[in-house]
């Protein structure tokens, strides 16, 4: 069996790699600049772009799925393609974003929606999961600032989420990909537990050993300080998000513990292993 991860680079594809290859199976990892992959021992690189399929018979000999991770344009050649290699099953990485109230319609819900109706229309056997917030997401946020030793500015801070490691949805995927067992139509995964968003600073600061001063910022003061990296308009998704889930538990699932046979890890835990990135420069 060999499976191809695309999105070989990311946070995610780069963990279902290396939970494959420590299970053995013959495994490549895709990326548009296939030199920029540093795969595990018992993985390849392999140039391939989605969206512009030109080399995608090459990519799919012999493989038996696909982890497939979502990104804008049309992956429809490519769906083909693997329909034709003969691949029997694809594990499409998606997000609540798909189907929750005040997303699902705008633009992070519709390139997710874009991307599950492609593979639907492909008539390729699929399973889509939906992981919850990540527990990266914190450093994405706040790792700059704290490193800085800085207060973070937080909207919305009593919003709550169900932050999910990382290590988690790879090894669901990784279940996914090699056995059928679990291939349904959807999974949910979140992590254990639903904290605040200060309540996560908290975590963070606990772990450091200092406190994380959390800076209540108005929705326009987020949006002035917008990251160059994020566009507007998915800030305005993000923030009417948190502004919704204020004093609403996050929903919680135990998807994770029916696939893997473990428990979901704490953001606590994945603090810990994550601390060094945090650390002062």
């Amino acid at each position: 069996m060999t499976i191809l991860v695309t999105g070989a680079r990311g946070n995610i594809g780069g963990r279902v790699i290396a939970k494959l290859a420590e299970g053995g199976h013959r495994v490549r990892g895709s990326a548009r600049d296939a030199a920029a992959v540093r795969p595990p021992s018992g993985a390849v690189a392999v140039e391939l772009d989605i969206t512009r399929p030109h080399n995608a018979k090459e990519a799919l000999r012999d493989v038996d799925a696909v982890f497939l991770y979502p990104t804008r344009g049309d992956a429809g050649a490519f769906l083909t393609a693997a329909r034709e290699a003969g691949v029997r099953h694809v594990v499409l990485l998606s997000s609540p974003a798909a189907y929750e109230a005040g997303e699902y319609d705008r633009p992070i819900g519709l390139v997710h929606r874009a991307a599950e109706r492609s593979l639907e229309e492909s008539g390729l056997r699929h399973t889509v999961v939906y992981p919850s917030w990540l527990a990266t997401n914190a450093f994405r946020d706040w790792g700059e600032r704290i490193r800085a030793r800085e207060s973070v500015g937080i909207a919305y801070p009593d919003a709550q989420v169900s932050p999910i490691h990382l290590d988690d949805v790879a090894e669901v995927a990784a279940e996914l990909l090699t056995r059928d067992t679990h291939r349904g139509r959807m999974h949910v995964l979140t992590g254990p537990e639903s904290l605040r968003l200060r309540d996560v600073a908290g975590i963070l600061g606990d772990v450091l050993g200092t406190p994380i001063p959390v800076e209540e910022l108005t929705r326009e003061q987020a949006l002035a300080r917008r990251a160059p990296w994020m566009p507007e308009p998915v800030l305005e998704v993000l923030l009417d998000v948190a502004a919704a889930a204020v004093g609403v538990p996050a929903p919680l699932t135990n998807t994770v513990e029916r696939i893997t046979g473990h428990p979901g890890r704490t953001f606590g835990e994945w603090a810990h292993a994550d601390r060094a990135r945090f650390e002062a420069g």
